[in-house]
């Protein structure tokens, strides 16, 4: 059972990841080391934005319920985490970000608060899974993985905060943000392949 939920969420990464590789690549008119990946979901390519989001809210649930059946040592505080990870990728396509220069909506606030939730509880739903995964016999051989990647999503953060708020860096924001993206999906893909695997 726990290696066909981690092959879903695994499946869910790879879908997610596709559509975003073709909204980069799709004549959407966005740069992606300026602008937000949030922006796709206002253009024609809507649908793929939504697809990403939709398949990367279910790898994360996924990966939720794969590691409460494969874990010896429970990590309740994560799989909460991972659940929130979840719900904000699952509804943020249907909460659109405001369009840039237009003024700013409930919606517009609520799509930030979603994405904020987005990044914060994977960041630490990383470090907390990170412990556990070095005490787990199955699942140690990642720890050292996921630190890393913990520690590069909370850095990804950070200068998602500091490209959003200083003037001359803003024009790197997207860059900050899609390099985040590539961490939070290369941490979901490492643990439920660790899950196959065992």
């Amino acid at each position: 059972m726990v290696i066909a939920i981690a092959v879903i969420s695994l499946l869910g990464v790879l879908v997610c990841a596709s559509c975003l590789v073709y909204l980069h690549i799709a004549p959407t008119g966005l740069n992606p080391v300026r602008d937000p990946v949030s922006q796709y979901g206002i253009t024609d390519y809507f649908t793929f934005y939504r697809a990403a989001a939709l398949s990367l809210g279910v790898a994360s649930l996924t990966l939720a319920v794969a590691l409460l059946e494969a874990l010896t040592e429970a990590n309740a505080a994560g799989i909460v985490f991972l659940v929130i990870l979840g719900f904000a990728r699952l509804t943020i396509g249907w909460v659109p970000m405001d369009a840039p220069g237009a003024p700013r909506t409930s919606t517009g606030l609520r799509h930030n608060l979603l994405a904020t939730a987005f990044f914060a509880s994977a960041t630490v739903a990383a470090f907390l899974f990170t412990g556990t995964f070095a005490g787990d016999p199955a699942l140690s051989g990642i720890a050292p993985a996921s630190g890393v990647l913990a520690w590069a999503m909370a850095v990804f953060s950070a200068l998602i905060l500091l490209t959003s708020l200083v003037g001359p860096l803003k024009k790197y924001f997207g860059l900050a943000e899609r390099l985040l993206y590539v961490a939070v999906l290369a941490w979901v893909a490492t643990v439920a392949i660790a899950l196959i695997a065992s």
